[in-house]
């Protein structure tokens, strides 16, 4: 599969944000680049995991950092290419190929980018199937695939290689600082995988599923018809154990925000358009994490959560969401993997802090 028109890029940047939950930065400016080298000639290869070699190098490309500073530092064309050859450097081999950290917001676009420029495959696979604030909240790392070496670059090309940690969240902690200090927003290359690796740990096919999101929502608009419906039948496979649902339709009350340690902290209070006695609650850290109807739990992390526009189905990051807008709320199950004890551990509500147990959104 080729990524190699802009109608492909719009329709994966839409489902980026939508499987970013809210979180995930805004995938706007690595959508310019892709943009970019598509008009420059060059597109970007997609490959299903089971391509690879099983002892071909395999490396995660991801931004990490504040999303908001990141158009007050816009990512220099060769920033990502360098860091990508600084790891080649340290490891003393060639990457074969390149496979998104998260599939949702800016990390989903920014491999394709790196990929096109420098003619390296990107894997149609991630670590989460959605969007996570910490980096060691991917399946790799569960599953026993270090996140180090790691190699970190700001825009103006100050490097930092992090070598071993006695943790992937040890490696989350260092990572942070050193972001502080190069500006609030860095790149990093990290994951360093082999082929056997991904076929056994990624979540597969992440990629085609974010653009058949985005595809199906301009389709739907194309032909006058229903977005969100379109985009619930696309969504929900039970035979797949994907399930999908419309959780909430009404309006926003109020945002309550807050800025702590580093994160970006909300509740979202709605009500009906119809009926101002019901209640409907978002709960935020970067990412939607828990959704309560009328204070009952209706779906929770690590299922997804989505803010989309009541009628054109455009999803929404959580720093767009204000007073007054007309939303709908759709509730999606996570990957399958992502629902298995051992990775619950990692990035359940427990990891979240909520008290409840995780409960599937098709039993909710």
């Amino acid at each position: 599969m080729r990524i190699e028109t802009v109608e492909q890029v719009q329709d994966l940047t839409r489902g980026a944000v939508l499987l970013g939950t809210g979180g995930g930065g805004d995938p706007y400016i690595g959508e310019l680049l892709l943009r970019q080298e598509l008009r420059e000639g060059r597109c970007a290869e997609v490959i299903h995991p089971e391509d690879l070699a099983d002892d071909a190098l395999v490396v995660c490309v991801a931004g990490i950092g504040a999303p908001t500073v990141l158009i007050e530092h816009l990512q220099a064309k060769d920033v990502c290419q360098a860091l990508l050859r600084t790891l080649e450097k340290h490891l003393g081999r060639s990457v074969d190929a390149i496979i998104p950290a998260e599939v949702g917001g800016l990390n989903s676009v920014i491999p394709l980018a790196l990929g096109a420029q420098i003619g390296l495959p990107v894997v149609n696979a991630d670590g989460m199937g959605r969007a996570f604030p910490h980096i060691d909240m991917v399946t790799y790392s569960v599953y026993g695939c270090p996140a180090y070496p790691m190699v970190l670059a700001n825009e103006l090309g100050d490097c930092v290689i992090i070598e071993g940690a006695t943790s992937d969240r040890k490696v989350e902690d260092i990572a942070r600082a050193v972001t502080g200090a190069l500006g609030a927003m860095t790149y990093g290359a990290l994951y360093p995988m082999s082929g056997r690796d991904v076929k056994d740990k990624a979540i597969h096919g992440s990629i085609s599923y974010s653009l058949s999101i985005g595809e199906s929502i301009r389709q739907a608009r194309q032909h006058s018809a229903d977005p969100v419906a379109a985009l619930l039948d696309t969504l929900h496979r039970p035979d797949l154990q994907r399930h999908a649902r419309l959780l909430f339709d009404g309006k926003v009350l109020d945002v309550k925000r807050e800025t702590r340690d580093g994160w970006h902290f909300a509740k979202v209070e709605m009500t009906g358009l119809r009926n101002p006695d019901v209640h409907f609650t978002i709960e935020l850290q970067n990412e939607y994490l828990r959704a309560l109807h009328n204070e009952k739990t209706v779906c929770i992390v690590p299922d997804l959560i989505a803010a989309l526009d009541r009628e054109t189905a455009e999803p929404l990051t959580g720093e767009r969401l204000k007073y007054g807008q007309r939303l709908k709320i759709i509730g999606v199950s996570a990957d399958p993997i992502m629902r298995r004890d051992e990775c619950l551990e990692v990035f359940g509500p427990k990891a979240f802090g909520f008290k409840e147990p995780f409960a599937p959104l098709e039993t909710l």
